[in-house]
């Protein structure tokens, strides 16, 4: 087991009578500062990565199946494409209310609230297998979309309460790695299980038995949280995570002055906006993979399953891969630059290799795809929890992905079009320059490491004075 010393421990103890003197003791004293890293820190990220992979699962599971979903429910591409949507549409209106009631929370009981969310919503679609029940599949997926909204913000904020310095970065890419995982899993599964039968009430059958799956596991995942997931170890895991706690802003200021520092960050702003870009993009691509990819292949259901899995499972081992790098160089800024840079390369042979119709070149663009730009979705994490401390990371990561909800909206609505009135040709352009765009912004941002200094001074990079919550301060002279 991993261990640090950090408590502030001596032979004295001395009244803190105010959050000021707090303060001065913390800043003025000679203060031993002890960690403590647990084992069961594993435990708690492994049922958090199942549990986020069964609500990002459930966004992408009718997109995937698109032509077979508008033949059973008789509806257009753009109502399935709805499906997905919502999800990126909930996100934009009820981000703030929820981050603010998830701030009250605490972990613990946000992770129960998202899993409650998404066994409830599971539960609904079973309702939905008939042909008139497109409505309650809508109802379903809203459901679903107020547990992603609490769930996707959460990586760091496990990953700040449980792991050491050294393991942080990693340990975000691993939160990130579990809606991969979901999202990799139902980019494969739906083409396999529900088929696209003659007979309707045969595919029926099918998406019945896709339902009970997500509903039996949503409910066993659901009481596993509730008899296991602790919110934060007895003691602080790192120092950053200790003087945080020391001076928990968000304990007297609520949540206006934390969201009003972070919306004047002008690095922030701009990675919100590069972020947004590429992620909304990749979101895009997979809400529209299927007709891209029918366009050229006939029947090609199942390989445009497979390239999303592709896509999304490479992506996953370059989380891991970025994370681990950041955890050894601290090299932030280098290795955005360089990875989104690789990824606009990979969009653009993406394109190449489609409008070729070279099945082969398309696998092989997907993994290279896929590597750089789903592997990015960690390193934003962990740029805005740089660019933002000592904020709550999720509230740094809630509006960072706020910004990619809404170029995932825009973009959907505006593609469909394009797609239905030009082809797929214009599609892959305005990919390829917004990309082109957030790079650009990537660029721009300022190389600043406010965590990391923090760390290495031993003190918070913005000073305010406040309440601390389990960490105990005692008199070393």
């Amino acid at each position: 087991m991993d261990e640090d010393r950090f408590s502030l421990t001596d032979k004295k103890p001395i009244s803190v009578v105010s959050a000021v003197q707090r303060t001065k003791v913390l800043e003025d004293s000679k203060c031993e500062l002890i960690t403590k890293v647990y084992g069961r820190r594993w435990f708690i990220l492994i049922l958090y990565i199942v549990h986020a992979s069964l609500i990002t699962g459930q966004w992408i599971e009718y997109s995937i199946i698109s032509n077979i979903v508008q033949r059973y429910y008789n509806v257009s591409a753009l109502a399935v494409d709805c499906t997905s949507m919502i999800m990126m549409l909930f996100y934009a209106i009820f981000i703030f209310p929820l981050t603010y009631v998830t701030g009250r929370l605490g972990l613990r009981r946000s992770i129960i609230l998202g899993s409650g969310l998404c066994c409830l919503g599971s539960w609904i679609k079973i309702f939905s297998v008939s042909p008139d029940g497109f409505l309650i599949t809508l109802l379903g997926q809203a459901v679903v979309s107020l547990a992603l909204i609490v769930m996707l913000p959460m990586p760091g904020q496990v990953s700040a309460n449980w792991f050491g310095a050294n393991e942080q970065s990693t340990a975000t890419s691993l939160g990130v790695f579990g809606s991969q995982l979901g999202v990799s899993i139902w980019f494969l599964l739906p083409p396999i299980i529900v088929k696209n039968h003659d007979d309707i009430k045969l595919i029926g059958h099918d998406l019945l038995f896709m339902f009970w799956i997500f509903a039996i596991a949503s409910s066993i995942i659901f009481v596993l949280i509730i008899v296991f997931f602790q919110n934060e170890p007895k003691l602080p895991p790192s120092k950053t995570r200790a003087l945080q706690k020391t001076k928990k802003q968000e304990a007297s200021e609520g949540f206006i002055g934390p969201m009003k520092r972070m919306l004047t960050n002008k690095s922030y702003l701009l990675l919100c906006n590069s972020y947004g870009l590429n992620v909304g993009i990749l979101n895009t691509m997979a809400t529209l993979l299927n007709s891209l990819y029918l366009i050229h292949f006939k029947n090609g259901e199942e390989d445009a399953g497979r390239i999303g899995l592709l896509i999304v499972l490479t992506g996953m081992f370059g989380s891991i891969a970025f994370g681990i790098i950041l955890d050894k160089t601290q090299k932030f800024k280098l290795t955005t630059v360089i990875v989104y840079f690789l990824s606009l390369c990979g969009q653009v042979l993406f394109a190449i290799a489609l409008l070729m119709e070279v099945k082969w070149m398309v696998y092989a663009a997907s993994i290279f795809l896929g590597f750089f730009m789903s592997g990015y979705l960690a390193l934003g994490y962990e740029m805005a929890a740089e660019y933002t401390y000592p904020e709550t990371e999720s509230n740094s990561a809630g509006i960072l992905n706020l910004t990619n909800n809404i170029y995932g909206v825009v973009l959907v609505l505006i593609l469909e079009v394009v797609l239905e009135h030009y082809g797929d040709a214009p599609v892959h352009i305005i990919f390829c320059l917004a990309l082109l765009i957030g790079f650009v912004l990537t660029v721009m941002t300022k190389d600043e490491h406010r965590r990391q200094d923090a760390r290495k001074a031993g003190t918070l990079y913005h000073s305010v004075p406040q309440e601390d919550n389990n960490v105990t301060i005692k008199n070393i002279s």
